[in-house]
Order: C-alpha cells, then sequence, then structure tokens
C-alpha cells in the first residue's frame, strides 16, 4: 500500500511538471518523466526478493514442477517492460516505434512460452494416445 502511494504521488507531480515543460521545452518533460521512471521502478524493484520469496513459497507448497512457473514469470515481466517502453515512445510521439516495441514484446512473450507450449502438447499426446 505504501509503494502505490509513493508512485500515485511521483506521478502525478512529475505529469503536470511535464505538461508544463513540454509547452517550452518538450525534451525536458521527456527527461523528466524517464527520471521518474526510474525512481519509480527503483521503488518497485525493491520487492523483488520479498515477491520471489512468495512465489517460491507457494510453488513449494504446490509440489508443481518450477520449470512451468518460471516461462509464467518470464513473460510477465516481458510484458511490463515492453508495455513501459512502448508506452515512453508513444509519449514522446513516437508511435511507431512504440508499436515495434509492442511486436518484439509478443514475440519475447511467444519465445518464453515454448516450455509451457511443449509441456501442452505433450500432454495432448500422452492423453490422445490413452483413448
Amino acid at each position: 500500500m505504501e509503494l502505490i502511494a509513493k508512485v500515485v504521488v511521483i506521478c502525478v507531480v512529475v505529469a503536470l511538471t511535464a505538461l508544463l515543460l513540454e509547452r517550452d521545452t518538450p525534451e525536458l518533460g521527456l527527461l523528466l518523466t524517464l527520471g521518474a521512471i526510474a525512481v519509480v521502478m527503483g521503488f518497485a524493484l525493491s520487492y523483488y526478493r520479498e515477491i520471489r520469496e512468495m512465489v517460491d513459497t507457494l510453488l513449494s507448497q504446490s509440489g508443481l514442477d518450477g520449470a512451468l512457473f518460471v516461462p509464467i514469470l518470464k513473460i510477465i515481466a516481458i510484458s511490463m517492460v515492453a508495455r513501459l517502453g512502448g508506452d515512453v515512445c508513444r509519449d514522446s510521439g513516437k508511435k511507431a516505434l512504440g508499436a515495434v516495441v509492442d511486436l518484439a514484446g509478443t514475440f519475447c512473450a511467444l519465445l518464453a512460452a515454448e516450455p509451457l507450449l511443449r509441456a501442452a502438447l505433450s500432454l495432448l499426446t500422452q492423453l490422445g494416445g490413452m483413448g
């Protein structure tokens, strides 16, 4: 809860300040936005260890193969980074670059999903062979 309050305050203040700066110097507005992104990501990454421990605990309690959860976590990370990168590009007026970042994120997510797709295909093949 504390993290989201900090993030909202920082982002609202930066957004309003960037709007004021962008009238005269759009470059400064973009730099301010990028600086805020770095600060907020620093806050968010400080919770990485806690989140990792939670996922490890849930994984060990579930008794499921951890190899199936790693691709899911990778896909989540890829989507967050691609979304952020694409939005920054679009905010700076470079819509085509934002679209390319989104497309690259989609390809990377598909590659990260390969172990899941192989496991699903294997399961379907086994089920088909049983009947």
